[in-house]
């Protein structure tokens, strides 16, 4: 079967669904520009009213999200990993990674870990979904329009 084959199939089977072109809006960015026409969106950010079914929710979730980011990043496709880590008391973090279409990475969190307030918005030379579920990341800066436009001027 070929690779459009195969895309087609996750697509029909549910493990992967057209990308959001709306895609990380939480984080102010409009990613559609970047995932193409036919990226799939793989995971979704779980809000529960108890903490402990929204931390069972999202830990399901996350297993349904990966197989899907690994099924997406061995055909090539431009796709959008987006989870929720829990765990009590301490860490409440968002992430999404943004696999582009012509081959852009971008790392994408928010949230609390360990007391610290998290958001970051990094574009990355190189991102890898692992079969364990975490994101493996190199070559990130910042790409905060104002932090950069800031770091120009005062050079």
């Amino acid at each position: 079967m070929t690779r459009a084959g195969i895309a087609l199939l996750l697509v029909a089977a549910g493990s992967a669904v057209a990308a959001d072109p709306m895609c990380c809006m939480l984080f102010g960015i409009d990613a559609s520009t970047m995932l193409g026409k036919d990226a799939v969106a793989c995971g979704r950010i779980v809000t529960a009213d108890a903490p402990n079914q929204s931390r069972d929710e999202s830990s399901a979730e996350r297993q349904r999200a990966t197989q899907c980011a690994l099924e997406a990043q061995s055909l090539g496709r431009a796709f959008v990993y987006s989870y929720r880590v829990l765990a009590s008391p301490d860490i409440d973090l968002l992430t999404q990674a943004v696999f582009g279409a012509h081959g852009e990475h971008m790392l994408l969190r928010m949230g609390l870990n360990a007391g610290e307030n998290i958001r970051t918005v990094e574009r990355c030379e190189s991102l890898t979904v692992l079969p364990d579920g975490l994101v493996r990341s190199s070559g990130c800066h910042s790409t905060y329009p104002a932090i950069d436009s800031s770091r120009q001027d005062h050079r």
